[in-house]
């Protein structure tokens, strides 16, 4: 009985959707065929009742005469989004991400399917060569859960576009946490040697093993997405209070970047000046990116270091070279 219920479950799942409705005749055909299971269209209807008495409703279309399954973990909309997400996820290898995306496509219709293979799919060209991810996310989770620290080989292109070491010697750290920032994920960590907080992009990893080394710890209270709000662009480095002075036409901007929690004040027609605590590379970077409509204001000393940055640039654009 089981078996004959969840034979018609998959055939519904896959075969059948609101657009796609499936006749009784085909549902005992593909019953038989597939599965080598003969019932009377009586019985079909127990099978269906069976199924609604665990949350799975089929639904009978009156015009069409034919039934399709119309409960599913995931709406049409919401899958094509995730599909379009770990498609688009350049630190997800291709082949990781086609396996992904068949796992998603396969709790819809094959209708779904097609559509999304047929219409939706274009190469990737910044898709990671290393093809570690998961297994990384999986063994950093396993270290943090057993509170021990790890060793890794940490990876960056050279000019041949091949992932090579940055050095020799392995990396020793302690990790915390993982989080997703500047479409990346990210382990938050300590170094072996230092007690100052690090953190390194996770596609990046190689090779990661997991130590006797009991975990440092870390203190309760510990945030790691605001940790994350004040290394902007992901630089390292201590923070300090910084203010930019800015057009209003980057306000949004500012927001989608920094967060609705920034202290901001209006300065003039149309400029405001923000307030907030970054370290220093991530805010030079930040202000280089919308120097047309943003200048540091203080500290001094940041301020200064643009200048020469802006000045160092322009000497390139002018020489001959």
């Amino acid at each position: 009985m089981k078996q004959i219920t969840l034979a018609i479950y998959e055939i519904m799942c896959h075969e059948s959707d609101e657009d796609h409705p499936i006749s009784r005749h085909k549902i005992l055909e593909l019953l038989e065929k597939r599965y080598n299971l003969e019932i009377t269209r009586q019985t079909l209807k127990k099978h269906f009742d069976l199924l609604a008495e665990h949350g799975i409703e089929v639904e009978y279309d009156s015009i069409k005469k034919a039934y399709y399954l119309n409960s599913r973990e995931f709406e049409k909309s919401e899958i094509h989004l995730l599909c379009n997400a770990v498609y688009s996820s350049h630190f997800i290898p291709e082949s990781d991400s086609k396996k992904l995306i068949k796992k998603l496509l396969d709790t819809q219709s094959k209708y779904v399917s097609q559509s999304f293979n047929n219409n939706v799919y274009v190469k990737n060209e910044r898709k990671s060569l290393n093809k570690q991810f998961f297994y990384n996310v999986e063994t950093l989770l396993e270290a943090i859960q057993n509170k021990k620290a790890v060793s890794f080989l940490y990876m960056k292109y050279n000019h041949q576009k091949q992932l090579v070491p940055r050095r020799k010697e392995r990396y020793l750290i302690h990790p915390y946490h993982i989080i997703y920032a500047n479409e990346n994920f990210y382990l938050i960590c300590r170094n072996d040697h230092y007690d100052n907080l690090s953190h390194y992009r996770i596609d990046r990893m190689q090779d990661i093993q997991i130590t006797d080394i009991v975990l440092k710890k870390l203190g309760k209270d510990f945030d790691p997405y605001e940790y994350a709000k004040t290394k902007i662009f992901m630089y390292g480095g201590d923070e300090e209070m910084i203010s930019l002075l800015c057009d209003d036409v980057i306000f949004d901007d500012i927001i989608d970047r920094f967060g609705r929690d920034v202290m901001i004040q209006k300065a003039g027609h149309d400029h405001f000046q923000v307030y907030l605590k970054s370290s220093r590379q991530g805010i030079l970077y930040f202000a280089l990116q919308y120097a047309a409509h943003c200048q540091i204001m203080t500290p001094a000393s940041l301020r200064n270091e643009m200048i020469q940055i802006l000045q160092n640039t322009l000497e390139k654009y002018q020489s001959k070279r």
